[in-house]
């Protein structure tokens, strides 16, 4: 199985910041108003999470951002906890943001996902009517450039909300210029068909098919040539998650992206338990797009970037 180029990096790292720190830059953040919708390239101003950004250092900053008290997809019952989906979607907002802001990325680059290791380490907020609205994060930027152009980037982020740090995250990607993406999406010459992944007594697993609704609000927000990273992270989630007992300790998720997930294709969704998680692939007619593993820390030891956060909600 290929490796998530973000592979065990949440599992040890230390805190990017301490608790009295994310308290200090919640303080620092507004929340008043939504950045520019193009920055994070959303059509929907509703869809929008991101409020503010901050310098902390060099390669550090630090984004505001609010979550919905009521979503469709992240947050459809208030009484409950937030689809863990909306905090990869707060990190993919804030890297493509930062990119813009900070980085000086031109608009109209097409940003590819490469891959992303997330560990949800405490129940998320709720959002309500007081502090606990502002949730934080903090990223480390490694950027890659050629020349004085930025040609993509791996982040380490946290995500805070008052002293507690509930989640935290890696992820990489590329920028690709308008007409080096528009080269890279020609119509390609026939490859070979792949067969898709089987299932047999030896994986001991399960395959189903990748729902896709190409009117969701949120998934198809603006027009794509391609399935969209986030629609193929939820099926991987949705499909592995109820494999684990994970109830509310610890667990987190590793996916690596391949190719590009075409539109007019059906995709499989492919478990298999391994240990103490789930392996997932997803795959089309030319081969794997996205693989992973799904991970829950009930049956392995707990890592310490984990145990040092204190327990419960913030």
């Amino acid at each position: 199985m290929a490796r998530s180029p973000a592979r065990d990096a949440a599992r040890s790292r230390p805190g990017l910041v301490s608790p009295e720190d994310a308290v200090a830059m919640a303080d620092q953040l507004t929340t008043w108003r939504t950045v520019d919708r193009r920055l994070v390239h959303k059509a929907a101003l509703a869809e929008v999470l991101i409020t503010d950004l901050r310098p902390v250092a060099e390669d550090l900053v630090a984004l505001a951002a609010q979550w919905p008290r009521s979503h469709p997809l992240f947050q459809p019952h208030p009484d409950e906890d937030p689809d863990p989906l909306l905090f990869v979607e707060t990190l993919r907002q804030g890297g493509i943001y930062l990119s813009h802001e900070h980085l000086g990325v031109a608009l109209g680059t097409q940003f590819v996902f490469e891959g992303i290791s997330a560990d949800y380490l405490a129940p998320p907020p709720r959002p309500g009517t007081g502090p606990g609205d502002v949730v934080v994060l903090v990223v480390r930027i490694e950027a890659r450039r050629r020349g004085q152009v930025v040609a993509g980037a791996a982040l380490d982020i946290e995500a805070w909300c008052g002293p507690g740090r509930f989640a935290a995250a890696r992820a990489s990607y590329r920028c690709l210029p308008p007409a080096v993406y528009a080269r890279l999406r020609q119509p390609a010459v026939a490859a070979p068909v792949i067969p898709l992944p089987r299932t047999s007594a030896e994986t001991v697993g399960s395959a189903d098919v990748l729902a896709v609704d190409h009117g969701h609000p949120t998934f198809f927000d603006h027009a794509v040539d391609h399935l969209p990273g986030m629609l193929l992270i939820d099926g991987a989630l949705r499909a592995t998650r109820p494999l684990l007992d994970v109830g509310d300790g610890p667990w987190g998720f590793d996916l690596c992206f391949e190719r590009f997930a075409e539109l007019d294709s059906p995709t499989s969704v492919t478990t298999r338990r391994v240990g103490s998680g789930v392996e997932v692939v997803l795959a089309q007619a030319a081969g794997a797009v996205a693989r992973g593993t799904v991970r829950s820390y009930a049956e392995v030891p707990v890592p310490a970037s984990v145990a040092s956060v204190p327990a419960g909600r913030s």
